[in-house]
Protein backbone atom coordinates (compact mmCIF):
# COMPACT_ATOMS: atom_id res chain seq x y z
CA UNK A 1 0.00 0.00 0.00
CA UNK A 2 1.25 3.28 -0.97
CA UNK A 3 2.46 5.78 1.73
CA UNK A 4 -0.79 8.16 0.82
CA UNK A 5 -3.45 5.38 0.23
CA UNK A 6 -6.47 5.04 1.70
CA UNK A 7 -6.25 2.86 4.41
CA UNK A 8 -8.66 -0.07 4.76
CA UNK A 9 -10.36 0.27 8.63
CA UNK A 10 -13.53 2.26 8.81
CA UNK A 11 -12.70 5.95 9.79
CA UNK A 12 -12.60 6.88 13.67
CA UNK A 13 -15.02 10.16 13.40
CA UNK A 14 -17.79 10.43 16.03
CA UNK A 15 -21.38 10.43 14.89
CA UNK A 16 -23.16 13.36 16.13
CA UNK A 17 -26.75 13.86 16.20
CA UNK A 18 -29.14 16.87 14.92
CA UNK A 19 -30.05 19.38 16.99
CA UNK A 20 -33.31 19.65 17.82
CA UNK A 21 -35.55 22.51 16.54
CA UNK A 22 -37.95 23.44 13.99
CA UNK A 23 -37.88 21.25 10.76
CA UNK A 24 -38.29 23.06 7.77
CA UNK A 25 -38.29 21.74 3.60
CA UNK A 26 -35.81 23.17 1.20
CA UNK A 27 -38.68 25.02 -0.72
CA UNK A 28 -39.68 26.22 3.30
CA UNK A 29 -36.49 27.47 3.85
CA UNK A 30 -35.69 29.84 0.13
CA UNK A 31 -39.37 32.17 1.11
CA UNK A 32 -37.74 32.66 4.63
CA UNK A 33 -37.58 36.12 5.74
CA UNK A 34 -34.00 37.47 7.61
CA UNK A 35 -34.76 34.02 10.19
CA UNK A 36 -32.46 34.04 12.94
CA UNK A 37 -31.14 31.25 15.43
CA UNK A 38 -30.90 27.72 14.53
CA UNK A 39 -33.54 25.28 12.46
CA UNK A 40 -33.38 22.06 10.83
CA UNK A 41 -32.93 21.43 7.26
CA UNK A 42 -34.95 18.38 5.18
CA UNK A 43 -32.69 17.60 2.53
CA UNK A 44 -34.41 14.23 1.19
CA UNK A 45 -33.76 11.71 4.04
CA UNK A 46 -31.36 13.95 6.32
CA UNK A 47 -32.04 16.55 8.43
CA UNK A 48 -29.19 18.94 8.66
CA UNK A 49 -28.57 21.28 11.64
CA UNK A 50 -28.22 24.94 10.71
CA UNK A 51 -27.10 27.07 12.92
CA UNK A 52 -26.80 31.02 13.89
CA UNK A 53 -28.68 32.12 10.82
CA UNK A 54 -28.41 35.67 11.36
CA UNK A 55 -24.59 35.64 11.29
CA UNK A 56 -23.13 38.75 9.35
CA UNK A 57 -20.35 36.83 6.97
CA UNK A 58 -20.46 39.55 4.50
CA UNK A 59 -20.11 42.90 6.15
CA UNK A 60 -19.99 45.38 3.92
CA UNK A 61 -22.98 43.82 1.70
CA UNK A 62 -24.60 42.76 4.92
CA UNK A 63 -24.91 39.18 3.46
CA UNK A 64 -25.57 36.15 6.28
CA UNK A 65 -25.04 32.88 7.12
CA UNK A 66 -28.99 32.24 5.51
CA UNK A 67 -27.89 33.96 2.78
CA UNK A 68 -25.01 32.01 1.99
CA UNK A 69 -27.09 28.31 2.63
CA UNK A 70 -29.44 29.58 0.23
CA UNK A 71 -27.38 30.28 -2.86
CA UNK A 72 -26.48 26.74 -1.94
CA UNK A 73 -29.62 25.59 -2.02
CA UNK A 74 -30.38 27.25 -5.41
CA UNK A 75 -27.07 25.67 -7.13
CA UNK A 76 -27.11 22.56 -6.02
CA UNK A 77 -27.88 21.00 -9.07
CA UNK A 78 -24.95 22.93 -10.75
CA UNK A 79 -21.85 22.00 -8.23
CA UNK A 80 -22.71 19.04 -6.60
CA UNK A 81 -21.60 16.84 -9.60
CA UNK A 82 -18.44 18.95 -9.18
CA UNK A 83 -18.04 17.88 -5.93
CA UNK A 84 -19.78 14.47 -5.60
CA UNK A 85 -17.52 11.92 -4.29
CA UNK A 86 -14.52 13.70 -3.65
CA UNK A 87 -12.49 14.90 -0.68
CA UNK A 88 -13.25 17.93 0.95
CA UNK A 89 -10.65 20.43 2.14
CA UNK A 90 -12.52 22.44 4.48
CA UNK A 91 -11.56 26.29 4.85
CA UNK A 92 -13.81 27.27 7.95
CA UNK A 93 -14.80 30.79 8.32
CA UNK A 94 -17.05 30.52 11.15
CA UNK A 95 -17.30 34.67 12.10
CA UNK A 96 -17.32 35.82 8.58
CA UNK A 97 -14.67 37.17 5.77
CA UNK A 98 -13.34 39.48 8.20
CA UNK A 99 -12.42 37.02 11.12
CA UNK A 100 -9.83 34.21 11.40
CA UNK A 101 -10.14 31.03 8.63
CA UNK A 102 -8.78 27.60 9.82
CA UNK A 103 -8.48 24.59 7.78
CA UNK A 104 -9.53 21.43 8.29
CA UNK A 105 -8.77 17.95 6.89
CA UNK A 106 -9.05 15.79 9.35
CA UNK A 107 -12.51 15.39 11.01
CA UNK A 108 -13.44 14.16 14.55
CA UNK A 109 -17.55 14.20 14.32
CA UNK A 110 -19.82 14.13 11.87
CA UNK A 111 -23.58 13.31 11.47
CA UNK A 112 -24.02 9.97 10.11
CA UNK A 113 -24.44 11.32 6.68
CA UNK A 114 -21.63 12.00 5.99
CA UNK A 115 -18.66 10.20 4.40
CA UNK A 116 -14.99 10.17 5.13
CA UNK A 117 -11.78 8.38 3.72
CA UNK A 118 -9.13 7.89 5.61
CA UNK A 119 -6.03 9.06 4.19
CA UNK A 120 -2.64 8.64 5.21
CA UNK A 121 -0.38 12.67 4.81
CA UNK A 122 2.94 13.20 3.51
CA UNK A 123 3.53 13.02 7.50
CA UNK A 124 2.00 9.60 7.80
CA UNK A 125 -0.38 10.71 10.25
CA UNK A 126 -3.66 8.95 9.32
CA UNK A 127 -6.36 11.41 8.41
CA UNK A 128 -10.25 11.44 8.41
CA UNK A 129 -10.97 13.51 5.39
CA UNK A 130 -14.80 14.55 4.80
CA UNK A 131 -16.09 13.68 1.36
CA UNK A 132 -18.56 15.34 -0.47
CA UNK A 133 -21.59 12.73 -1.39
CA UNK A 134 -24.79 14.92 -1.47
CA UNK A 135 -26.38 18.31 -1.16
CA UNK A 136 -26.83 17.29 2.86
CA UNK A 137 -23.35 17.05 3.19
CA UNK A 138 -22.56 20.32 1.30
CA UNK A 139 -24.98 22.46 3.35
CA UNK A 140 -23.22 20.94 6.28
CA UNK A 141 -19.81 22.18 5.92
CA UNK A 142 -21.69 25.43 4.64
CA UNK A 143 -23.08 25.28 8.00
CA UNK A 144 -19.49 24.80 9.55
CA UNK A 145 -18.30 28.00 7.77
CA UNK A 146 -16.86 26.81 4.29
CA UNK A 147 -18.02 29.25 1.96
CA UNK A 148 -15.47 27.96 -0.42
CA UNK A 149 -15.97 24.64 -1.51
CA UNK A 150 -12.18 23.18 -2.16
CA UNK A 151 -12.47 19.76 -3.27
CA UNK A 152 -9.51 16.92 -4.86
CA UNK A 153 -9.20 16.94 -8.48
CA UNK A 154 -9.69 13.10 -8.16
CA UNK A 155 -12.82 11.26 -6.81
CA UNK A 156 -12.56 8.43 -3.75
CA UNK A 157 -12.62 5.81 -6.67
CA UNK A 158 -9.83 6.92 -8.23
CA UNK A 159 -7.78 8.69 -5.70
CA UNK A 160 -4.56 8.86 -7.40
CA UNK A 161 -5.79 9.47 -11.37
CA UNK A 162 -7.49 13.21 -11.65
CA UNK A 163 -10.31 13.55 -13.74
CA UNK A 164 -9.28 17.18 -15.02
CA UNK A 165 -6.79 19.67 -15.42
CA UNK A 166 -6.72 22.83 -13.43
CA UNK A 167 -4.57 26.12 -14.55
CA UNK A 168 -4.76 29.33 -12.54
CA UNK A 169 -3.62 32.62 -14.45
CA UNK A 170 -2.69 34.65 -11.61
CA UNK A 171 -2.67 38.39 -12.63
CA UNK A 172 -1.03 39.63 -9.08
CA UNK A 173 0.09 43.36 -10.28
CA UNK A 174 -1.15 42.77 -14.28
CA UNK A 175 -3.84 44.55 -15.80
CA UNK A 176 -7.36 42.12 -16.19
CA UNK A 177 -7.27 42.74 -19.53
CA UNK A 178 -3.80 40.36 -19.76
CA UNK A 179 -5.46 38.00 -17.89
CA UNK A 180 -8.30 37.59 -20.18
CA UNK A 181 -5.49 37.19 -23.04
CA UNK A 182 -3.63 35.16 -21.34
CA UNK A 183 -6.80 32.77 -21.59
CA UNK A 184 -7.38 32.84 -25.17
CA UNK A 185 -3.50 31.82 -25.44
CA UNK A 186 -4.53 29.05 -23.28
CA UNK A 187 -7.56 28.02 -25.45
CA UNK A 188 -5.36 28.58 -28.69
CA UNK A 189 -2.38 25.89 -27.47
CA UNK A 190 -5.19 23.46 -26.24
CA UNK A 191 -6.94 23.54 -29.79
CA UNK A 192 -4.18 22.73 -31.59
CA UNK A 193 -3.53 19.67 -29.92
CA UNK A 194 -7.43 18.71 -29.74
CA UNK A 195 -8.26 19.40 -26.09
CA UNK A 196 -11.13 20.72 -24.84
CA UNK A 197 -11.08 23.93 -22.05
CA UNK A 198 -13.58 25.46 -19.84
CA UNK A 199 -13.37 28.89 -18.33
CA UNK A 200 -14.67 30.59 -15.52
CA UNK A 201 -13.41 33.91 -13.30
CA UNK A 202 -11.86 32.45 -9.93
CA UNK A 203 -13.97 34.50 -8.23
CA UNK A 204 -11.34 36.15 -6.64
CA UNK A 205 -8.77 38.07 -9.30
CA UNK A 206 -7.97 35.79 -11.80
CA UNK A 207 -9.15 33.29 -14.32
CA UNK A 208 -9.19 29.28 -14.03
CA UNK A 209 -9.25 27.19 -17.08
CA UNK A 210 -10.21 23.31 -16.42
CA UNK A 211 -9.68 20.54 -18.87
CA UNK A 212 -11.63 17.42 -18.05
CA UNK A 213 -10.03 13.81 -18.27
CA UNK A 214 -10.79 10.48 -17.99
CA UNK A 215 -9.31 8.88 -14.57
CA UNK A 216 -6.62 7.04 -16.68
CA UNK A 217 -3.44 8.49 -15.93
CA UNK A 218 -1.61 9.05 -12.64
CA UNK A 219 -1.00 12.98 -11.06
CA UNK A 220 2.70 13.03 -12.09
CA UNK A 221 2.01 12.59 -15.16
CA UNK A 222 -0.93 14.86 -15.53
CA UNK A 223 1.57 17.51 -13.83
CA UNK A 224 4.03 16.90 -16.35
CA UNK A 225 1.31 17.65 -19.20
CA UNK A 226 0.11 20.93 -17.26
CA UNK A 227 3.61 22.18 -17.00
CA UNK A 228 4.17 21.60 -20.56
CA UNK A 229 1.40 23.49 -21.77
CA UNK A 230 1.71 26.13 -19.37
CA UNK A 231 5.44 26.81 -20.86
CA UNK A 232 4.17 26.65 -24.20
CA UNK A 233 1.72 29.68 -23.17
CA UNK A 234 4.40 31.76 -21.41
CA UNK A 235 6.81 30.76 -24.64
CA UNK A 236 3.86 32.09 -27.32
CA UNK A 237 2.82 35.21 -25.05
CA UNK A 238 6.18 36.11 -23.24
CA UNK A 239 5.24 40.05 -22.57
CA UNK A 240 1.93 38.60 -20.90
CA UNK A 241 2.37 35.57 -19.20
CA UNK A 242 5.16 33.79 -17.42
CA UNK A 243 5.46 30.32 -14.93
CA UNK A 244 7.92 32.05 -12.97
CA UNK A 245 6.94 31.35 -9.22
CA UNK A 246 8.71 34.14 -7.59
CA UNK A 247 6.84 37.63 -7.74
CA UNK A 248 9.89 39.78 -8.07
CA UNK A 249 10.86 38.21 -10.75
CA UNK A 250 7.69 38.58 -12.82
CA UNK A 251 7.50 41.57 -15.04
CA UNK A 252 4.28 44.16 -14.21
CA UNK A 253 2.40 43.13 -17.07
CA UNK A 254 2.97 39.07 -16.95
CA UNK A 255 0.12 36.82 -15.64
CA UNK A 256 1.37 33.76 -14.02
CA UNK A 257 0.37 30.52 -15.90
CA UNK A 258 -0.27 28.17 -12.54
CA UNK A 259 -0.01 24.60 -13.36
CA UNK A 260 1.40 23.55 -9.92
CA UNK A 261 -1.80 22.66 -8.42
CA UNK A 262 -2.15 19.32 -10.09
CA UNK A 263 -1.26 17.39 -7.43
CA UNK A 264 -2.41 14.67 -5.33
CA UNK A 265 -4.29 16.17 -2.26
CA UNK A 266 -4.09 20.02 -3.83
CA UNK A 267 -7.17 21.85 -4.67
CA UNK A 268 -8.65 25.28 -6.48
CA UNK A 269 -11.66 26.69 -5.66
CA UNK A 270 -14.97 24.69 -7.34
CA UNK A 271 -16.57 25.80 -10.60
CA UNK A 272 -19.79 27.84 -8.89
CA UNK A 273 -18.21 28.00 -5.28
CA UNK A 274 -18.85 31.05 -3.30
CA UNK A 275 -15.50 32.89 -2.67
CA UNK A 276 -14.93 34.91 0.76
CA UNK A 277 -14.31 38.03 -0.86
CA UNK A 278 -15.66 41.09 -0.81
CA UNK A 279 -19.01 41.73 -2.72
CA UNK A 280 -19.84 37.62 -2.01
CA UNK A 281 -17.90 36.89 -5.48
CA UNK A 282 -18.59 33.18 -6.94
CA UNK A 283 -16.30 31.18 -9.08
CA UNK A 284 -18.74 31.92 -12.49
CA UNK A 285 -18.33 29.24 -15.36
CA UNK A 286 -17.98 31.30 -18.51
CA UNK A 287 -18.04 30.77 -22.01
CA UNK A 288 -15.28 31.60 -24.28
CA UNK A 289 -17.19 34.53 -26.09
CA UNK A 290 -17.68 35.77 -22.82
CA UNK A 291 -13.87 35.86 -22.76
CA UNK A 292 -13.25 37.16 -25.65
CA UNK A 293 -16.15 39.88 -25.08
CA UNK A 294 -14.51 40.69 -21.35
CA UNK A 295 -15.96 39.95 -17.79
CA UNK A 296 -15.35 40.89 -14.50
CA UNK A 297 -14.68 38.64 -11.68
CA UNK A 298 -17.51 41.26 -9.89
CA UNK A 299 -19.58 40.23 -12.51
CA UNK A 300 -20.98 37.34 -10.94
CA UNK A 301 -22.07 37.41 -6.89
CA UNK A 302 -24.10 35.04 -4.63
CA UNK A 303 -27.25 37.07 -5.04
CA UNK A 304 -27.23 37.43 -8.88
CA UNK A 305 -25.51 33.68 -10.16
CA UNK A 306 -28.62 31.58 -9.63
CA UNK A 307 -30.47 33.49 -12.29
CA UNK A 308 -28.23 34.00 -14.54
CA UNK A 309 -27.71 30.39 -14.43
CA UNK A 310 -31.15 29.55 -14.92
CA UNK A 311 -31.94 32.32 -17.60
CA UNK A 312 -28.91 31.72 -19.46
CA UNK A 313 -27.74 28.42 -19.12
CA UNK A 314 -24.47 26.77 -17.58
CA UNK A 315 -21.43 26.76 -20.02
CA UNK A 316 -20.03 24.06 -18.56
CA UNK A 317 -23.46 21.59 -18.43
CA UNK A 318 -21.48 19.09 -20.75
CA UNK A 319 -17.89 19.44 -18.80
CA UNK A 320 -17.92 15.53 -17.67
CA UNK A 321 -19.21 14.16 -21.48
CA UNK A 322 -16.34 16.10 -22.89
CA UNK A 323 -13.68 14.06 -20.63
CA UNK A 324 -10.51 12.91 -22.64
CA UNK A 325 -7.05 11.17 -22.82
CA UNK A 326 -4.04 12.96 -22.58
CA UNK A 327 -1.48 11.88 -25.55
CA UNK A 328 2.03 11.44 -24.41
CA UNK A 329 3.38 12.11 -28.23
Amino acid sequence: MGKNDPVKEKAQVKVTKARGGTAVSAKEFLTLKRPKGDLLLEIGREQVSVTSLDRIYWPDEKLTKFDLLCYYLKITDFIMPFLKDRPAILQRYPRGIKAPMFFQQDLESAPAFINTARLVNQEGRQLDYAVYTTTASLLHFVNLGTIEQHQWHSTVKHLDKPDWIAIDLDPKRAPWENVLQVALVVKEVADEIGLCAFPKTSGSSGIHIYFPLKPTNEYEKVAEFAKLLAGEVARRAPKIATVERTIAKRKSTQVYVDWMQNARGKSLASVFTARAKAKATVSMPLTWKQVERGVKITDFTITNAPDLLNKKGDPWATFFDKRQKLKFD
